[in-house]
């Protein structure tokens, strides 16, 4: 049974459309991923579904009640996992035929994340999750919602499916795109070859003389002319036949290490024997461990073990934790209640970069921020392109060593693309808190993992299987040449060498 219809579905805000929905449907048993960048109403349409918002065109139909868990707003709840759960959990007791859930996995650990999965799977109604986190959607969702260049369209599918299909797309537009751009060259240059003969009935043969030409001028301009006509025919007929457009190439984004500050030493951070606290709750005993110049670590654990407070205590330089000198701080921590309000876009980043302005353009843009927002006010953004905009301003700060806390909540896919391409090219030190597990995969070259109040480097504290010893080999060995006339001393002393030396 089909729970919901949408049918030429249209939103306007502030006199310019923000989608439409030409046909989407859901039934009992779907679980719908809702995906597309900060911005473009993926929250608006679920406000419309749960009629909450009136304002549209269209025609809406919804069978059966629906519960609607809105995000945890960056703007007041900072720690959002505990609070994100209490949401979920009292939804699911309201055993709704219609759940949506919005940006459920924001800021959940690794712990919540499984357990979230393993709800919506028991769930008998219909699904619709807004995401942006592609491990989670990957596990979920049987059928995508895509909203792009403010239309939405749908796919009967999984999300591997999905994006094996956009990339086929990408491929195929790209290749009918070069066809294409081959065919316009071979025609341009067919085109000028018949202008040059054009050119050449015009002026005649050498070989003619005075009288000849002057007779022959009338035909070879009527011949010439038709000749052009021809050709700019042909000029008309590609112009109408080039209707591929390139398909969007995202560039790496580059950095220099000239760009930011010097860093000089063999260490950046260096904690030892750090006994950590919040209240009288014990979160790490002896905790030891440094962070070398160029690392990326990732401090990865279940909420409330103490990743923000260790980071604090490293930030503020507590007994038993050591701050290089050398090191220029950049701090995300997500409130952008900190954000100036009354600002433009442009004029906030364009004085928080070190960047010349050409190149903080091209970040801003990778990160979906755009010529279109610069001149708009920051109370104008959305949630998620206000919590850009912070990190964006960090990013692009006079800074040589980068402390994250969940940089990748409510970012959008382009977003979280681009924050992964710029941290791996980053040429500083990089700290960060993070549970998106293909995120950190893209990023991290190391991991201090929260586990029974210890801090543990997995790779470390790894245990590696302990190799076969040549030894009782090399004492045989020994032993015979002992008993063997032939032996010469010289070969006694290096294989009695070689076994001093394993034992």
């Amino acid at each position: 049974m089909t729970q919901i219809k949408l049918t030429q579905i249209s939103k306007i805000v502030a006199g310019q459309i923000l989608f439409k929905a030409d046909n989407l449907t859901a039934s009992a048993g779907d679980i719908v991923g809702i995906i597309g960048n900060n911005g473009a109403g993926k929250t608006t349409l679920m406000k419309i579904i749960a009629q909450q918002d009136k304002d549209f065109a269209g025609q809406r139909l919804i069978q059966g009640n629906v519960e609607f868990v809105q995000q945890v707003n960056p703007l007041i709840d900072k720690s959002g996992g505990q609070e994100t759960v209490a949401k979920i959990m009292t939804a699911l007791s309201k055993q709704a035929d219609i759940l949506i859930l919005d940006e459920p996995t924001a800021n959940l650990d690794e712990s919540h994340q499984k357990w979230l999965v393993q709800q919506i799977h028991q769930l008998n109604g219909l699904v619709l999750v807004i995401s942006h986190d592609r491990h989670f959607l990957a596990q979920v969702a049987n059928k995508i919602w895509e909203v792009t260049n403010h239309e939405y369209t749908q796919f009967d599918g999984r999300l591997e499916e999905f994006e094996a299909l956009n990339e086929q797309q990408q491929v195929n537009q790209l290749q009918a795109y070069h066809r294409q751009h081959q065919k316009e060259h071979d025609l341009k240059l067919a085109v000028q070859a018949r202008k040059e003969k054009a050119s050449q009935i015009r002026r005649g043969s050498r070989k003619m003389g005075r009288v000849e030409l002057a007779k022959t001028k009338s035909a070879r301009e009527q011949n010439a002319g038709k000749m052009e006509k021809s050709a700019h025919a042909m000029l008309e007929r590609a112009h109408k036949q080039s209707t591929v457009t390139k398909p969007f190439q995202k560039s790496s984004i580059k950095l220099m290490a000239t760009d930011f500050p010097v860093f000089t030493g063999k260490t950046v951070v260096s904690v030892n024997q750090l006994q950590l606290k919040l209240g009288e709750r014990c979160l790490l005993k002896k905790a030891v461990f440094q962070i070398k110049p160029g690392e990326r670590v990732a401090l990865v654990g279940p909420n409330g073990v103490g990743k923000t407070t260790l980071i604090r205590a490293i930030l503020t330089r507590q007994p038993h934790t050591q701050l290089s000198p050398s090191a220029t701080i950049g701090y995300f921590e997500q409130d952008i209640t900190k954000l100036p309000m009354d600002q433009s876009v442009w004029h906030f980043l364009q004085t928080a970069s070190v960047l010349y302005d050409n190149r903080t353009r091209q970040v801003m843009g990778a990160f979906g921020i755009t010529s279109l927002f610069y001149s708009r006010q920051i109370s104008e953004l959305s949630g998620g392109e206000q919590v850009k905009l912070q990190l964006l301003s960090v990013l692009l700060s006079d800074s040589n060593f980068l402390v994250l806390d969940e940089p990748t909540n409510f970012l959008d896919r382009q977003a979280l693309d681009a924050l992964a391409d710029y941290l791996s090219n980053y040429p500083g030190t990089v700290l960060l808190v993070s549970h998106d597990i293909d995120f950190r995969q893209q990023v991290v070259t190391r991991t201090l993992l929260f586990e029974n109040q210890q801090l543990i480097d997995p790779v470390k504290t790894a245990v590696h299987a302990k190799q076969p010893s040549n030894l009782p080999l090399l004492q045989l060995r020994y032993d015979q040449l002992m008993l063997s006339d032939e032996a010469s001393t010289q070969e006694l002393i290096e294989l009695k060498q070689q076994i001093d030396a394993l034992k």
